[in-house]
């Protein structure tokens, strides 16, 4: 069935929306819940001998900051442009995604770029739109459109460790982000070591689960072995702060 275990490498605009709940947990928490989650879910595919991947996304905002004043006003309805690849295979491929976000439902639409590609938008260099009927090219030209008429431009670095489990029905998958860190260097964002800052204490984790209509009871009841609160949770929000603190202390 095309959609299922849709994990990291794969390119596609998916039009329809999924839900996203997300909790904070401990390390303790996250692994009481793995050990009941291991046998019903299967770990991605990219998860790899490690069992986990390490994700990086460069972040864009426009000249009115506004998906950080959306997300502190609370609006429900909003998207993020982001450039994200994964540092266990350097050099790419790299996915431009835009996110749409209605309360806690998400879709997401995506389309490659080349690593001189990115690096040109690091530059602020001009980018050729794409021809009609290009895959990925609506994705690719609503970006450079909004890039154009919005002034977006790289605004934060976020990175993370996820540790990826993934069920069949109701294409659900579950995460446990670990050691969420932020940086201001976005013109480093394709270098191996960057300034790191992290943005929740010391062995807190964030959990997320993602599912299309429904949550199957088997994984619900699984789930329930912790006792954990939603929270409204934004990596980029906390990573932006983080960064323009480290830009006022120096």
């Amino acid at each position: 069935m095309a959609g299922r275990f849709a994990g990291r490498g794969d390119e596609k605009a998916d039009a329809r929306y999924r839900h996203e709940l997300k909790f904070l947990c401990t390390r303790q928490q996250a692994e009481l819940l793995e050990s009941q989650i291991g046998c019903l879910m299967e770990k991605d595919r990219h998860s790899g001998d490690a069992g986990f991947y390490t994700v990086r996304s460069l972040y864009f905002d426009d000249y009115g900051d506004s998906a950080m004043k959306q997300k502190l006003d609370g609006v429900d309805c909003r998207k993020k442009y982001r450039i994200r690849y994964y540092l266990q295979g350097a050099g790419g491929p790299f996915r431009l995604e835009i996110k749409h976000r209605e309360g806690d439902r998400i879709r997401k639409e995506t389309c490659r770029l080349s690593g001189e590609e990115v690096q040109q938008v690091l530059e602020g260099e001009y980018l050729p739109y794409a021809a009609p009927n290009t895959p990925g090219g609506s994705v690719r030209n609503r970006f450079l459109a909004a890039r154009e008429a919005m002034l977006l431009r790289p605004a934060a670095i976020v990175e993370y460790d996820r540790v990826p489990y993934v069920f069949p029905d109701g294409n659900v998958r579950i995460t446990v982000d670990m050691n969420i860190c932020g940086s201001p260097e976005v013109a480093k964002f394709m270098e191996k070591d960057i300034v790191a800052i992290p943005v929740l204490e010391k062995g807190c984790h964030l959990l997320e689960i993602k599912y299309d209509e429904y949550l199957p009871d088997v994984i619900r009841q699984a789930v329930q072995v912790v006792s954990l609160e939603r929270i409204s949770f934004s990596k980029y929000y906390l990573c932006r702060l983080a960064g323009e603190a480290l830009k006022m202390e120096r």
